[in-house]
């Protein structure tokens, strides 16, 4: 087959203008402060959630809920799991030899995960990176590979679970798997496709990107060997928040009345593939995607749908609704801390 220069130039035009676009992006949304993206996120997370009837979902399930205590404890571990992110991303700018500031680390993983609810991971990690780049002295290398950990570690760790569930699981789950799906096989093929095609012409036609990730991927690899106790650090805390996520997400199965069916086994397949394919999905937050899988997962588990859908919607909500929560003293103890910076600095103490 004769390769075709002309159709070569204009991918390469093409992606040579995607990645101007986003450069100006980027550029435009290192002068705007941070608390304007969080708001501006969230705003927008928020009318989302609510065009697709998941804030009334989330409402839906505390009424009926059999104890309504148990969405209370479902919220404040999320909130916690939160917290173990914000100590991951800390831990992970030390790795690369960032500043140790956990408001800033916070704020900008904060900030990060609401874009995640706005738009697609494709966005929300560049933002976590960018972020960390203005304010914990990170080069942009470092902040890139330092993303590139962060996703990294949630990959492993979902990999895992879904290993996991399919070893412990039944034999018959397999059969019941294979049964078709056509649409959430096309939409899982297109995400392979989509992420492949980027991947090839981005390779192909711009050789400085490609020299720049594979500059990120060295210093990536390279970080753990440097500061081995941050790496174990950040590798111990994705457990944690992997471990308390399976717990929220049993909470909410409580909530919905399948406390008795659900296993741990199955808690693992609900949040493992499903999420792993909600990761690199185009909508945001993986919305959709996700819910669907876990229906298909609830359903080769013999499991009613229905009510999975609703636990799976929940969760997605609460872990939204934490975020804010956790911003407002994140914001107010960074204003503390610069304030008392400051006052240092101007009374001649260091």
């Amino acid at each position: 087959m004769r390769h075709d220069p002309a159709s070569g130039d204009l991918a390469g035009n093409a992606v040579a203008r995607a990645s101007s676009v986003v450069a100006a992006i980027c550029r435009r949304l290192l002068r705007v402060p941070t608390v304007f993206i969080f708001v501006g996120s969230l705003a927008l997370a928020l009318l989302l959630l609510w065009r697709q009837g998941s804030l009334g979902s989330l409402g839906e399930t505390a009424r009926n809920a059999a104890e309504p205590f148990v969405i209370g404890a479902a919220f404040v571990l999320s909130l916690l799991s939160v917290v173990l992110l914000c100590m991951r991303w800390q831990a992970l700018v030390q790795m690369a030899g960032g500043r140790y500031d956990p408001t800033r680390a916070a704020e900008a993983l904060l900030t990060s995960v609401v874009v995640n609810y706005a738009a697609p991971k494709g966005l929300a990690v560049p933002t976590r990176a960018i972020l960390s780049a203005r304010d914990l002295g990170l080069t942009p290398t470092a902040s890139g590979a330092v993303a590139l950990w962060d996703v990294a570690l949630d990959f492993v760790a979902l990999g895992a679970m879904s290993v996991i569930w399919f070893a412990l699981s039944d034999r018959g789950l397999l059969q019941r798997l294979e049964r078709p799906n056509y649409g959430v096989s096309a939409v899982a093929a297109g995400l392979i496709a989509l992420v492949a095609a980027i991947v090839v012409t981005v390779a192909r036609h711009r050789p400085d990107l490609r020299a720049r990730a594979q500059a990120a991927v060295r210093e990536m690899v390279s970080y753990p060997g440097r500061r081995p106790m941050a790496a174990l650090t950040a590798v111990a805390l994705t457990a944690a928040y992997w471990g308390s996520q399976a717990i929220v997400f049993r909470l909410m199965l409580d909530a919905v009345g399948l406390g008795a069916e659900a296993t741990w086994v199955a808690v693992l397949g609900f949040l493992g593939l499903p999420v792993l394919i909600g990761m690199f999905s185009p909508t945001p937050g993986g919305t959709g995607v996700r819910e669907a899988l876990m229906v298909v997962v609830a359903q080769a588990a013999g499991m009613p749908g229905a009510p999975v859908l609703l636990a799976a919607v929940a969760y997605r909500v609460a872990l939204l609704v934490a975020v804010p929560v956790l911003y407002l003293p994140v914001r107010l103890w960074r204003r503390w801390r610069e304030g008392s910076v400051l006052v240092r600095s101007s009374t001649g103490h260091d």
